[in-house]
């Protein structure tokens, strides 16, 4: 009995002992890992603290950018809230400074004008950006640009192709247009069985209309009379498209077209030439491509003692002249009417012509230089090949666009009329601000941005989220 009530003692002792163990076995492993977990659920909430700061910070910053951009829809609106806000720690007025809340918090949007500014030059897109003619005698009577595109320059012999013709008013007024003419290849025809021609008047449908002579026209001249009182505003376009067969014979064919007002003065060049065959070719008969563009402008001084900026330039040039025709040309005289604020500095040897201006001539109207170079003897450009003339320019300009307008007149009676580029060679000046935009405190960087402003608005270049 007493035995069996000790082993009942000692049998107690042992449970007791083990379920001590136990617990200090717990605590000792399970302390650790409730230390661990208390951490992690700290830098969970520290991380989801720092993620929900970054989240608001791009919103902040995103809707700073949407601010921007409805302040540089308008540059009478730009211009007026630099005026409004100019940073009363900067006395030059280069700086601009708003404290704004997009996002719920206060947002300090910082502007500054830098010095510097990108130029570059772009082929003119027609009907964008509107141009007016210079009112001087050597452009009258050229209110139309004309152009013309084909829908395959590349086709099987005798198939049909379409030809897209676009007139755009380029005068400063509007301008009544009459007639558009057509001037086919003679191994091409009017294609009789094809789609209805399209006449797309601004602000209207397209409508269907007959050409003269319809329903066939023959030969390679063809018309189209417009509707009565077809008046056309300053910038506005019109296009035309038609069908045409095209010859079963390999070669180069090469067509253009005209309008009335303005008749040779506004005839398009080759602008839709199709190759029938493998081998490209000529155009038959004289056709020539006249070109001016920029080689370099560089940064020479900023004034930035006006308003806007005044910008000192260097600026390369070449005007090239292709004969793409199969009959010789010579070409007897160039004239570059340069934009306003160029002047001529000198000739480049190392284009095909060298000879200096014979004239340099401040056209009043339209305050532009004219330069001028009477070649004598005339330049010989013969059949496939092609003429260089290179120069430079100095500018004192603001920000916007600035266009050339070329001539040049071919001796030998060669073209009814001097072969026109139209405004082109563009450079493209625009002012250049840095904008930061921080928080409340001035301690983060919400975002960061580069606007350019051009002639009539501006546009965010970069941005960066931080």
């Amino acid at each position: 009995m007493i035995r069996s009530i000790l082993g009942r003692l000692n049998g107690s002792k042992e449970k007791g002992g083990i379920a001590i163990l136990t617990a200090l076995g717990f605590l000792l492993f399970s302390i650790p890992l409730i230390t661990g977990s208390l951490k992690l659920a700290q830098n969970t909430s520290i991380d989801a603290r720092v993620k929900t700061d970054i989240v608001h910070r791009h919103y902040c910053g995103l809707a700073v950018q949407e601010y921007l951009s409805y302040l540089l829809l308008d540059n009478t609106r730009w211009t007026t809230w630099l005026t409004n806000n100019v940073d009363p720690s900067d006395p030059s007025g280069t700086t601009s400074t708003e404290t704004v809340n997009p996002c719920g918090e206060d947002i300090t949007v910082t502007v500054t004008q830098q010095p510097t500014l990108p130029s570059g030059s772009t082929n003119d897109p027609i009907g964008n950006p509107l141009f007016t003619i210079p009112p001087i005698s050597s452009y009258s009577n050229r209110d139309f640009q004309t152009f013309k595109t084909v829908s395959d320059s590349n086709p099987t012999g005798g198939d049909s192709v379409t030809y897209t013709l676009t007139i755009t008013n380029r005068s400063d007024s509007a301008t009544t247009l009459n007639e558009i003419e057509e001037t086919l290849p003679a191994e091409f025809s009017y294609d009789c069985t094809g789609p209805a021609d399209q006449l797309t008047l601004p602000g209207t449908a397209a409508q269907d209309i007959l050409p003269d002579n319809a329903p066939c026209p023959v030969g390679s001249n063809i018309q189209w009379d417009m509707p009565p009182g077809t008046t056309i505003q300053s910038g506005e376009t019109v296009t035309l498209t038609f069908t045409a067969e095209t010859s079963v014979i390999d070669g180069t064919y090469c067509n253009e077209i005209q309008v009335t007002p303005g008749g040779n003065k506004t005839r398009s060049g080759q602008t839709a030439i199709v190759q029938i065959g493998p081998d490209p070719g000529l155009c038959p008969g004289e056709a020539v491509l006249v070109t001016k563009t920029v080689d370099s402008a560089s940064l020479v001084s900023t004034d930035t003692n006006t308003n806007p900026y005044t910008y000192t330039f260097g600026i390369d040039y070449t005007i090239t002249v292709d004969n793409i025709g199969a009959d010789d040309l010579t070409i007897s005289g160039i004239i570059d009417l340069l934009p306003v604020g160029f002047s001529y500095v000198s000739m480049n040897l190392a284009g095909g012509i060298t000879g200096a201006p014979s004239q340099l001539h401040q056209v009043a109207q339209v305050d532009r230089q004219r330069v001028t170079w009477a070649l004598n003897p005339d330049v010989p450009l013969t059949s496939g090949t092609s003429k260089t003339l290179k120069f430079t320019t100095t500018a004192s300009v603001t920000q916007g666009n600035y266009w050339s307008d070329v001539l040049v007149d071919f001796g030998g009676g060669s073209f009814a009329e001097d072969r026109y580029t139209w405004p082109t060679a563009l450079v493209s000046v625009k002012d250049v601000y840095d904008v930061t935009a921080v928080d409340a405190d001035g301690n983060a960087l919400v975002i960061a941005l580069q606007v350019w402003i051009g002639d009539q608005n501006g546009v965010i270049n970069t941005w960066n989220l931080p």
